[in-house]
């Protein structure tokens, strides 16, 4: 995953995020207007003399750089780049880029047990490169697994229990402080898609700040 090619298709996340968070990206509108407005200036995006076949292939070309400037921070012309170059970087941060990471198991997509999207009262959708998503779940998934296994096992034991009520009657205060100390060491989806946007607003003020 040297330098994260581009991969094709894209998979859209919801990110549950504090609040004053869109406020944040609102207020970086205007950067992202400038920064399409470069890449429209680009002597790559002209086509003009090109015939019909050479515009398509040079396009294509063009397309296909502005995603690896994106990945790289180099390019934020949209909420989608921003947090596509803060996945990168929260990615590669954790060493993931450079692991074998195995796939999710079929059974173990969905709601992980243990997560919990409670405080968060903003949302972000957004497409993001499917590549990134996946190795970020795979990633999530091989360093929780010792906890998430717990989990189930802790279930188990409490089945009259829920993921949203765990201390319903009939869990005791000891396996309810069981149930917060594995929930604690989950590392969720959420979690990353919420460092990836806060780690590319702090990349794109970094850029668009007065020099």
């Amino acid at each position: 995953m040297e330098n994260f090619p581009a991969g094709v298709g894209s998979i859209k996340v919801t990110v549950y995020l504090a609040e004053g968070t869109l406020s944040g990206l609102s207020s970086l509108a205007p950067y992202f207007t400038g920064e399409l407005k470069r890449a429209k200036a680009d002597n790559m995006a002209d086509t003009c003399g090109l015939d019909r076949r050479t515009a398509a292939a040079r396009r294509a070309r063009w397309e296909l750089q502005k995603e690896q400037l994106r990945r790289a921070g180099q390019l934020f012309d949209s909420r989608r780049a921003l947090v596509t170059a803060g996945l990168v970087q929260v990615i590669t941060e954790r060493g993931w880029d450079r692991q074998d990471l195995p796939a999710v198991p079929g059974q173990s997509r969905g709601r992980w047990v243990g997560s919990a999207n409670f405080g968060f009262s903003e949302q972000l959708s957004v497409d993001l490169p499917a590549d990134l998503v996946v190795r970020a779940k795979a990633g999530c998934y091989h360093v929780s697994r010792p906890a998430t296994d717990a989990l189930h096992k802790w279930h188990e034991r409490n089945p009259g229990a829920t993921q949203t009520r765990p201390n319903r009657p009939g869990c005791d205060p000891y396996e309810y402080a069981e149930y917060t100390r594995l929930a604690a060491q989950v590392l969720t989806t959420g979690r990353i898609w919420r460092d990836a946007v806060k780690t590319g607003v702090a990349m794109a003020q970094a850029l668009s700040a007065p020099s």
